[in-house]
């Protein structure tokens, strides 16, 4: 009779504490007691705990539960991946980059036209208070040169001119932004016109400085509008 109530009692025992088993992709094992399962969500109770908690189900590999039975999930993907929406404010400040040095003269860089396109490059990753990426560091920036001026006689300057409209999120959608920028090159007008008073009008020859931006330089668009971006993985 003894030996009866022992061996009750150890299965008992053993029933009492059996656990479902979870198996992730990274490996790691969870002992826990599984409540729900849902199309993207795994919820579990572990020992102790009165708290409930929830994983993705496209961090979990395999369940086993306590009676044997066992599911897989190697092929379900991320919902939150996949279907969510997050929000890029306006205002959001977007820095980029110049890939080339550019020169509205023949001296110091390639010269550009006025009309022409320009590359530039975002120099980080632009992201929510969630830390998802919403525009990639990396990411090609068309930016068009809207005045580009040569450097004239009596020291007159050098100008150049241009602007950024658009930026490219990672779902590939078009965010309006605002990035207008003029530069002028250094003017040599007052000593011109004093040299040429004093000496000769030829002297009224001298030209002023062509306006330069130098690879590498940054500048600031700011996002027009609030805009939806969908996440990617």
């Amino acid at each position: 009779m003894k030996k009866v109530l022992f061996i009750a009692f150890m299965l008992f025992g053993f029933y009492a504490n059996a656990q479902d088993q979870i198996i992730k992709k990274d490996g790691s094992e969870l002992n826990v007691q599984i409540t729900e399962i849902s199309d993207t969500t795994l919820k579990y109770k572990k020992e102790g705990l009165s708290v409930a908690f929830s994983l993705d189900l496209s961090e979990v590999l395999l369940v086993t539960f306590e009676n044997g039975e066992r599911m897989t999930f190697s092929d379900v993907k991320s919902a939150k991946k996949e279907d969510e929406m997050v929000l890029l404010t306006a205002g959001t400040r977007v820095p980029v980059v110049l890939t080339e040095t550019i020169s509205s003269d023949k001296k110091g860089g390639r010269k550009v036209e006025t009309g022409e396109v320009i590359a530039l490059r975002v120099q980080m990753d632009i992201t929510d208070i969630d830390g998802n990426v919403l525009i990639k560091q990396g990411t090609l920036v068309n930016g068009t040169i809207t005045q580009s001026v040569k450097r004239k006689a009596a020291g007159t300057k050098g100008k150049l001119s241009f602007s950024v409209d658009f930026i490219k999120a990672v779902d590939g959608q078009s965010v309006p932004v605002n990035l207008k920028y003029d530069f002028a090159g250094k003017s040599k007008t007052a000593v011109a016109v004093a040299t040429g008073a004093v000496i000769a009008a030829p002297l009224l020859l001298i030209k002023g400085k062509p306006a330069i931006l130098k690879e590498g330089q940054v500048f600031n668009a700011l996002v027009v509008g609030d805009k939806k971006i969908k996440l990617k993985d």
